[in-house]
């Protein structure tokens, strides 16, 4: 019973087996258990028997059926119809060896006797098997589960053997029909119509091509094939207009070719000949019913335009790809569907030039753009969301290190000496995991008596910095390893759940922050363009100033020199009577020229008293 226990034997060699069961798989599977990988020993089994009793009739069926089950059964040819035994069966195997038991005597028995009994044993085996190839080898017809005649039989079946009925037959099976098949297409009927007399194979051909054409409801397109589906179907409605008209016409012609047996002799144009040529000419228009090559042509244009090989498989992973990454970029939305649905990367941009071009054309396409314009909110959204770290970030950053790397970028450039190595540059990432502890927020009011410390936002937001906005599993893992936080039980235990929601939180309040900030450096702007406005507009007043004050001067020489002239002209007054000058008229101008130079004189004494500006000088 090992079969129920689950034992797995791997060093065991010796299988007993003391009570044997009516189903032999179950004493079969008890072997295998000692068969297990990694036995290296030879298993021997031990079966007991009890002579003369039912235990004989049970190990016998059961080889029986191992034998059955491995030449039928396991094949798939027969079924077992046997499950249970009937009164007589049970009873007689019952009473076998009843004789030799109640004659039976007791006794001691003796290592030589054990020594005899598994010799017998082994004969006894060794001869069941023997009988039971003689009587099964090559003979399943007569093959029954006991081996004597009364046993049963695998030909009873509801009380009834049907082994010696219907013997002239030529099976012992059912002999099944061939199975019929619906012939389709037959050469050879199709050339017996062709070359049927009263008919040309030209009208049998644009006959079946006309119902073929007529049945035809156009391709199966998909909207989301990207096909011009209304001129298409406009297309294929004529077409189907164009095969009925044909049908009518062959039908007119299959007419008048059955009127030529019954024409009349001398009637004119009802003869045979004129019904044979009015046919003849009515066949030859039959071309007429097709689409013509412009027609034809624009429909493989239409249908080289759509995809028919795309899926809604390789649709889906489309609109994803576009949700995804959003409309503007391609080499990502291309990617991820050659990955998805294993495409050329040049079809799948070609279908999304087609899809922006024909969207129009797909029956819920304000859907499919809704959701693509969500997604690409949602992409906006981590976008200034990475901005508004990357800004907290390199602000913190700017403030703890500026005016090092400002000195040391001046050193650098002072230094003479071109053979030292220049020092090499931290990356953000490498100062901001020294500094992230030393950052600061400005929180809103009420969050006085909060859950979480400064510090644990501040490594909050340095990880959302270094593994992106989303990623709380990482982060919280970053968490279990900083040493920061390796006594701070309540930071640990925080779930991948909590660990996000604390971030957006952090995120609010450093975008209200950066706000601020962006705020108070536009004020700061603001105030510094009034001042420079203001300093610009008293440098103008003061140069206007300086102008007006150039031009007083360059006026007021021009006065002096104007001055100097006048009083040229009056000492040559004075001298022309010395000249020689004499008489009234030499009196007379003298006497004229000096009220002139007095009161030249005077008047340029009276402007160099007066205020300075030009009106006076005038």
């Amino acid at each position: 019973r090992a079969s129920g226990l689950g034992i797995n034997l791997a060093t065991a060699d010796i299988v007993v087996l003391f009570d044997s069961d009516w189903n032999p798989q179950v004493d079969l599977q008890a072997m295998d258990r000692a068969h297990r990988i990694g036995q290296k020993k030879p298993v021997q089994v031990f079966r007991f028997i009890s002579e003369g009793t039912v235990e004989e009739k049970i190990i016998e069926r059961a080889d029986r059926k191992l034998f059955l089950d491995a030449a039928v059964v396991q094949q798939g040819r027969l079924a077992e119809q046997h499950q249970s035994l009937d009164k007589s069966a049970l009873m007689k195997m019952v009473r076998f060896g009843a004789d030799q038991i109640l004659s039976g005597k007791g006794g001691t028995y003796t290592d030589e006797d054990i020594d005899a009994l598994i010799a017998k044993g082994e004969e006894r085996t060794s001869a069941i098997n023997a009988k039971l190839e003689t009587d099964a080898k090559h003979n399943l017809a007569n093959f029954s589960l006991d081996g004597d005649d009364e046993g049963l039989d695998t030909f009873a079946f509801g009380g009834k053997n049907y082994r010696d009925k219907d013997k002239n037959s030529s099976g012992m099976f059912i002999n099944l029909p061939q199975r019929e098949r619906k012939r389709n297409y037959d050469v050879n009927e199709y050339f017996r119509e062709t070359m049927n007399a009263g008919s040309t194979g030209h009208m049998k051909a644009h006959a079946a091509d006309a119902a073929a054409k007529k049945k035809k409801k156009g391709p199966n397109l998909q909207d989301f094939h990207l096909f011009d589906r209304d001129r298409l179907d406009q297309i294929s409605q004529h077409e189907r207009n164009l095969a009925h008209r044909k049908e009518e016409q062959i039908a007119a012609i299959r007419e008048i070719r059955a009127r030529v047996k019954d024409a009349p002799a001398h009637v004119e144009g009802q003869t045979a000949r004129d019904l044979m040529e009015r046919a003849d000419a009515m066949e030859r228009g039959l071309d007429e019913f097709d689409l013509n090559e412009k027609e034809r042509e624009e429909k493989e244009q239409l249908l080289a335009e759509g995809f028919p090989d795309w899926n809604k498989k390789d649709y889906k992973a489309f609109c994803l790809a576009l949700e995804r990454h959003g409309r503007y970029n391609v080499p990502a939305v291309v990617e991820d569907v050659c990955r998805e649905s294993g495409k050329d990367q040049d079809e799948v941009k070609r279908y999304f030039v087609a899809f922006w071009l024909n969207y129009r054309r797909i029956s819920d396409w304000r859907k499919v753009l809704e959701r693509i314009e969500k997604g690409e909110k949602k992409i906006l959204r981590l976008r200034q969301i990475r901005d508004a770290i990357n800004e907290k970030i390199e602000r913190h950053l700017d403030d703890t290190f500026g005016a090092l790397y400002e000195s040391r970028m001046e050193e650098d450039g002072k230094g003479g000496d071109n053979d030292k190595p220049k020092r090499k540059i931290p990356t953000p990432d490498e100062l901001l995991h020294h500094t992230w502890h030393t950052m600061k927020f400005s929180y809103p009011p009420g969050t006085k008596h909060r859950s979480y410390t400064e510090e644990e936002d501040a490594f909050l937001l340095a990880m959302m910095y270094r593994h992106g906005y989303g990623a709380a599993e990482r982060i919280r893992m970053e968490i279990r390893r900083a040493w920061q936080f390796r006594f701070d039980w309540y930071f640990k235990s925080r779930n991948a759940v909590e660990v996000q929601k604390r971030c957006d939180t952090i995120v609010k309040m450093v975008e209200r922050e950066n706000e601020e900030v962006r705020k108070q450096e536009e004020e700061e702007e603001r105030r510094r363009a009034l001042r420079e406005e203001q300093g610009r507009e008293h440098l103008r007043k003061q140069q206007a100033l300086q102008q007006q004050q150039e031009e007083i001067a360059r006026h007021l020489q021009q006065g002096v020199q104007a001055s100097t002239g006048i009083g040229a002209a009056v000492q040559g007054a004075m001298v022309a009577p010395v000249m020689g000058f004499t008489g009234p008229g030499a009196q007379g101008a003298m006497a004229a020229s000096v009220p002139i130079a007095s009161s030249a004189v005077t008047g340029v004494a009276h402007v160099s008293t007066s205020p300075l500006h030009p009106s006076h000088l005038a």
